[in-house]
């Protein structure tokens, strides 16, 4: 009995160890290692049609250059889409905020009026602290427009300032993805040489299987991305929103991307309809956000579990454990860790549950 309890004792300890490593290398390493993480997952996806071009006779070079500036001039037309939008309504926006403000004020002082009118009315005990209440309301709207104009500039300049890093973070992972695809045969023989032999030949079939996990995985992001499209193109449409196709594919990409989703552009976009008067348009844009969102979290443990072969109650376990450790990246990460646990496990290599 203490032999394995023991054992149980060095296993726990083990995995601790394991964790805590893993922990200590997102937390620190992963900020250093990002951008060439990302340039390696890129050329690993534009390899079929980077080797398809070389099989072809293309230089590889040549293909590596010709495939990466296709991906980046995608990339580069959607985020100015995108921003070009979020210019237009800001534009739009800040034109429009004295006369926003005029009607704020108007309409704070015909509700004042009326509140005072039941304030009169109510016992006197009562009286004196709705008015105390109402002033300390008052006093807070007539300084919201000033709160949200600070907001506004700290916004602007939290960005201006974080744009530096961002530039070198997309020219670093621009130009390592470039590189790593050229070379991808000799980097992925190096690193695969980094592994001993043994536990190489203990590997051996996983990376296939993984492999196709991770397709598995990559299709389910793509329905969920196309149903997020077809979504947000009916709603548009219904909205009568001038280039409705462009903008809900633009969306639609930006809600596959990690950390961001719909609310990016919905959410925004719903605040400068309702505040500019356009009500309709911005109680649409709210119900636009809500459904794709409500379908995506319904439909998205279903179709990760039927592509990558997971039970659909193990990949909603994998997707909730993962947005509490690490939001939207962990969501997408952990239901891929779960099944790389779960190939190692079936194959022997490790030993973390036993199959009925």
């Amino acid at each position: 009995m203490p032999e394995r309890l023991a054992k149980y004792l060095w296993a726990a300890l083990c995995w601790a160890l394991v964790i805590a490593a893993l922990w200590l290398a997102l937390r620190f390493l992963l900020p250093w290692l990002a951008p060439f993480l990302v340039a390696l997952g890129a050329a690993a996806l534009m390899e079929p049609a980077v080797g398809a071009l070389a099989r072809h006779g293309w230089r590889r070079s040549v293909a590596a250059g010709l495939v990466t500036l296709a991906v980046l001039a995608a990339a580069v037309g959607a985020v100015y889409a995108l921003a070009s939008k979020g210019v237009d309504m800001l534009t739009d926006f800040a034109r429009q905020v004295p006369e926003l403000v005029a009607s704020a004020e108007q309409t704070l002082a015909r509700l004042e009026a009326r509140m005072l009118e039941y304030i009169a009315a109510a016992p006197q005990g009562v009286s004196g602290y709705l008015e105390s209440a109402l002033d300390s309301l008052g006093e807070s709207l007539y300084k919201l427009p000033a709160a949200l104009s600070q907001w506004g500039l700290e916004l602007v300049a939290r960005t201006a300032q974080a744009s530096p890093d961002t530039l070198l973070f997309a020219v670093t992972a621009g130009i390592g993805t470039y590189f790593a695809s050229a070379s991808y045969p000799q980097l992925t023989a190096f690193l695969a040489a980094q592994i001993p032999a043994g536990l190489r030949r203990r590997f051996s079939g996983v990376g296939g299987n993984l492999k196709g996990s991770f397709g598995g995985w990559l299709r389910a992001q793509l329905i969920l991305m196309l149903m997020t499209l077809f979504e947000l193109l009916i709603g548009f449409l219904l909205l009568r929103v001038r280039g409705a196709p462009v903008i809900a594919a633009v969306t639609a990409l930006v809600d596959a991307l990690p950390v961001f989703g719909t609310g990016t552009v919905l959410l925004p976009w719903a605040a400068y309809c309702l505040l500019s008067g356009a009500a309709a348009r911005g109680i649409g844009l709210l119900i636009s956000w809500g459904v794709t969102n409500l379908v995506r979290s319904c439909a998205q443990a279903k179709l990760l579990g039927d592509q990558i072969g997971l039970d659909p109650l193990a990949s909603l376990t994998a997707i909730y454990i993962g947005w509490r450790v690490k939001g939207v990246i962990g969501m997408l990460l952990f239901p891929l860790i779960l099944v790389t646990l779960r190939q190692l496990n079936d194959r022997g290599v490790i030993r973390l549950w036993k199959e009925p």
